[in-house]
């Protein structure tokens, strides 16, 4: 399999060198897990582990773990699906009935529900 860098002309090339060039002449902003933690409302633990074990986007500065504000939008996006309640989840709650509650504890009296065997 080839990678999408080899399929393009010297123009494209060109073009995404220059956008590169551009991007950091801007100095875009990077945000330790910390900071990057409060803008997308979640924990720094998890933000980390995600990024680690799930697959978020980051990037990597030697032993740095660092995020874009982009990498941030892409998070919260992921945290949102993930917090959002699947259909079959829904379902179910709205299937539950609560118990009625008698409210003199349970049905039988301990000495009719355990006899001893004769």
């Amino acid at each position: 399999m080839t990678s999408p860098e080899t399929n393009r002309t010297g123009a494209e090339r060109k073009a995404v060198i220059d956008a590169a060039m551009r991007a950091l002449e801007q100095g875009e902003v990077t945000l330790d897990p910390g900071e990057a933690a409060r803008v997308i409302g979640c924990g720094e633990r998890w933000l980390r582990d995600g990024a680690n074990q799930r697959g978020f986007p980051h990037h990597r500065f030697g032993k740095f773990l660092r995020f874009s504000l982009q990498d941030c939008r892409e998070i919260r996006e992921i945290h949102h699906k993930m917090t959002r309640p699947s259909a079959l989840a829904k379902a179910r709650r709205r299937k539950a009935t609560p118990r009625k509650s008698t409210g003199s504890g349970p049905a039988t009296p301990a000495t009719a529900r355990f006899k001893p065997a004769a």
